[in-house]
This record gives C-alpha cells, structure tokens and sequence, in this order.
C-alpha cells in the first residue's frame, strides 16, 4: 500500500540504487484519509517528498481533472484537494483533441499549467505512432513524435481543444464511464478496489461507474475473503 509502505518503498529503492525517478500513478493512492481535505493530502504526500529529498530523485504523480470542470483553471481541475496542485513544484497537463475525421490523427500536447522553478505555459504537441521496433520484425510499440513547441497558457490551450470537442461531442459522462471500463478490463479480470481508486483517480463518480457496469453487463466474481472482489467483462459486449 503506497499509503502505508513507503520505508519499505524507500528500503527496497536504497537497495537498487541510483533511483532518479518515481512515477506514482494515481497519486491520490498514496493519501491516507479524504484526498480532497488539504491537510490529508499534505500529510499523505509529505512521505513523498522526503523519499524524494532521501533518494536524490524526481516524484512523478499522475491524475485527472474532475469531471465538469471544464473552462476554469487547470490546477482547480485536478481531482481532489487543490493542495496537490499548491505541493507540487511542477503541474503538467497532457490533453488530447478528438479527431474528427478518422484519416486526420488527433493532437495531442502538453503544457505548463504551474512551474516554481521556471515559466509558467508553453509546451510541445506530439503524436502517438505504432512502430515496428528497430531488429524485431513483428513486433510493434508506441512511439512518441514531438512536433514542435506551442505557445500559450495552459489553460487557453486546453480551452480551444475542450470547446471543439463540446461543440462536436454528444458523449455523456456515462459513455465516458463505460469507455474508461472497457479499457480497464480490456485484458482481463481487475480486483473491483483497483477500479475504484483508478476512478476516483479518474474523477469519475462511484455511482456513475456502477451504472455503466450494469448497462455493459460486466460480471463480479468473488476472489476469496481475503483478495475480494474482481469485475470482469463478459464474453460478449
């Protein structure tokens, strides 16, 4: 349990060596408490920022905007308490613009919506490419091309996708929900806790995702008394 766990994290880090980042995804996992009460997700992440002042190296979290939140500022957008925007030194938003035209690729990009240690805005678009890896025929990976640098501010840039996608986009939260499932369970059976903290994560209400389980007849199947419960898809969707 990231919450719980971190001299063991820290321990087994040392051991390694030379360990210059750690990616926690999501980052609400590692609070104890209500992550959107400012004085838990200080007091979850401050372990954090001691195993990263410990081990010399960078803290990646990874989380979402909260749903219907679209227009105000990134870093109020973020799912929980604003205090994981105000702890960290750097708040990098990624976004993707929904094509609409299925031979034009959608854009993608990132953005500096907060940097105490530089300027704030700008970034770089990019796109996400299949490529066949480098001695090993057959064998396929994502590879990320970057375009070139864009200006502006986080929030401007994501307002001209976000508008785009609203004015062309009759998807409902629901839809959203049941993609976010499909993709989830995509490779099979997942522990129903691991869902939950990846949709809260996620910002997605707990409501809205048992709906969305329902309608998609995803099935539940007790592990054991001590692993719980796992959803899994059914053998046809």
């Amino acid at each position: 349990d990231p919450a719980r766990d971190f001299d063991k994290l820290q321990s087994k880090a040392e051991a390694i060596g030379n360990i210059k980042l750690v990616i926690v995804d999501p980052i609400i996992s590692a609070v104890v408490g209500d992550s959107h009460k400012a004085n838990d997700v200080r007091r979850g992440l401050q372990p954090l920022v001691e195993l990263a002042q410990a081990l010399g190296c960078v803290v990646l979290g990874v989380t979402h905007f909260s749903k219907g939140t679209m227009g105000r500022d990134p870093i109020e957008r973020v799912t929980g308490s604003q205090a994981f925007g105000a702890l960290a030194r750097v708040v990098i938003i990624a976004a993707k613009e929904s094509s609409h035209d299925e031979t034009t690729p959608s854009r993608r990009f990132i953005a500096r919506a907060k940097s105490n240690i530089g300027p704030d805005g700008g970034g770089f678009d990019y796109s996400m490419n299949q490529v066949e890896l480098a001695g090993h025929a057959g064998v396929s990976a994502t590879h990320v091309k970057w375009i070139g640098a864009i200006k502006g501010s986080a929030r401007d840039l994501l307002g001209a996708v976000e508008a785009e996608d609203d004015d062309n986009s009759n998807q409902t939260e629901r839809d959203d929900a049941k993609a976010f499932l499909l993709s989830q369970l995509e490779n099979g059976a997942i522990a129903a806790k691991t869902i939950k903290a990846d949709a809260q994560g996620a910002g997605y209400a707990w409501r809205t995702i048992e709906r969305a389980k329902k309608e998609l007849g995803i099935k539940a199947r007790k592990l054991s008394v001590k692993e719980g419960w796992c959803w899994e898809l059914s053998s046809v969707q």
